[in-house]
């Protein structure tokens, strides 16, 4: 499918004629029609922040609702800019449980001259509570609704551009690059490419994650590390593992062969900042132990690494995650007022009941050898410092695709994990980060046929660059060369480890 350059509308079909869309039984078009340049305001009012619509060009919106199922009502929008276009296509998500329109993200992709889409995913709020009692709309949440809204925007586009997009892709983090996971699982010629960051493809498993981390970290009334003691923690890894790769640079470049204990900064006097209480200690090296069934020694997940710690307060803070908590509260222990204070998870029989057939609804099989074979292409980005889901939650599922699809996968998947980069790349306006262009990285791939053995990746601090990092495909690991400036991406090599 060859790209094409930017061009205005072949006007094949007005936007109101989108309301008589020809379209498979339960999918209704409520509206179609042109929101002016800047005219665009949001239905609801927005949980943070009201965004700013007011440089968004003039598109045409489609909405509609579809009912897969008796009790199902996912709502969907539809964006198409109205002069142009670029060719493309590329849809939106929602993280965590989100119940909402992500409107934010479809006027980032109108702007950017894509014809976009996006749903609700079949409920309202910010929680899981709308699970409980109802299987139809955990599987709208799960990858229905994400369909749904494929099956809409894949009518309306040709029939408003006359043409259908030159290329089909998702460029997404966290909970929205699952869906597209799932999507492609199920009907593999849905997508060109997909770049999926901070992935989150066990759900299962990534909420057990978090329950394990927090657990440890209140495990006793003497257990929780304070946020003011992850520094002394995460320098003493430092101190362990930084020049491993050969220069001491502030960054663990692979915290998986990191061999690091706590106990190095065990308070031997009175209780400081700088030091680690007897109970810290064993929180600490319970966060670094993978979670692992204390019946059958069986490791369900990955731990969180050395090198991480300055973002562990999202886990192991006073609250649980609430990720991880509603998985439990409402699939688990179908219980409104559970919480793991009052009645911790027992990883043996609990995690048999979160693996179970119902709850796996929210997990993405590795099995995506119809979507390889046709062409398709697939970018994983992780963050070795990720605080919110185990970094395991990308190698784990990386080595799972790859083992399951076999040699094919040598052209079509690659993982790049980006040392101290937490869950998901900087925004490509955000002032700090590490910033990675993965949607240049996937268009390339797709235009030259040639996969990234290596990539680029940019940290800023306050607005400005400070540094370039070398990350390699995984499990290969940047070492520095011996000389030129660490802070440079050209003094390091991959090698493997």
């Amino acid at each position: 499918m060859a790209l094409c350059a930017a061009s205005t509308r072949a006007s094949a079909a007005s936007c109101d004629s989108l309301s008589s869309l020809s379209l498979p039984k339960g999918i209704t078009i409520t509206a179609a029609q042109l929101v002016a340049a800047g005219a665009f305001t949001q239905p609801a009012p927005p949980t943070g922040a009201a965004p700013n619509f007011k440089d968004v060009p003039e598109f045409c919106r489609v909405t509609a609702t579809a009912k897969p199922s008796a009790d199902s009502n996912v709502g969907i929008e539809i964006w198409l800019p109205a002069a142009s276009w670029n060719g493309k296509f590329q849809p939106v998500g929602n993280g965590l449980w989100g119940g909402a329109f992500n409107y934010a993200g479809l006027a980032n992709m109108v702007r950017g001259g894509y014809a976009t889409a996006g749903s609700d995913t079949g409920h309202s709020g910010a929680g899981a509570s709308f699970a409980l009692g109802h299987p139809e709309k955990l599987k709208d949440f799960a990858y229905r609704a994400f369909h749904e809204s494929m099956v809409v925007a894949r009518a309306a586009v040709p029939a408003f551009y006359g043409k259908p997009p030159s290329l089909s892709l998702v460029d997404q983090c966290g909970g929205a690059g699952r869906t597209a996971l799932a999507e492609v699982q199920r009907y593999p010629d849905e997508f060109d490419v997909i770049a999926a960051s901070g992935l989150d493809t066990e759900s299962t498993r990534h909420a057990m994650g978090q329950l394990w981390v927090w657990q440890a970290a209140h495990k006793t009334p003497e257990s929780p590390i304070p946020a003011a003691k992850l520094p002394a923690l995460h320098r003493a890894a430092l101190d362990a593992c930084d020049a491993n790769d050969g220069v001491k640079d502030g960054i663990i470049a692979d915290p998986l062969h990191c061999k690091f204990d706590p106990s190095v900064i065990a308070c031997k006097g009175p209780d400081a900042p700088t030091c680690l209480a007897p109970a810290q200690v064993e929180a600490a090296r319970t966060i670094y132990t993978p979670v692992t069934n204390p019946r059958t020694k069986k490791v369900l997940f990955g731990p969180l690494l050395p090198g991480g710690e300055l973002g562990w307060g999202q886990q192991a803070g006073d609250q649980p995650f609430p990720y991880g908590t509603d998985l439990f509260r409402y699939l688990v222990f179908k219980d409104p007022n559970w919480h793991p204070a009052q009645r911790p998870v027992d990883f043996d029989k609990d995690a048999a009941v979160a693996d179970s057939a119902e709850n796996q609804i929210v997990n993405v099989a590795p099995d995506l050898s119809g979507f390889i074979r046709r062409g398709g292409k697939l970018l994983f980005v992780g963050g070795w410092g990720d605080g919110a889901i185990a970094p395991a939650s990308n190698t784990d599922y990386y080595e799972a695709v790859v083992k399951k699809v076999g040699a094919k996968a040598g052209d079509a998947v690659r993982l790049f994990m980006v040392p101290d980069m937490g869950h998901c790349p900087a925004a490509a306006n955000a002032p700090n980060g590490y910033a990675v262009d993965t949607l240049a990285l996937v268009e390339h791939w797709r235009t030259t046929g040639k996969a990234p053995d290596a990539i680029v990746v940019s940290h800023r601090v306050n607005g400005a660059e400070d540094r370039k990092m070398l990350v390699c495909k995984y499990p290969q690991v940047a070492i520095y060369n011996g000389g030129g400036d660490p802070k440079e991406a050209s003094s390091f090599s991959c090698k493997a480890k």
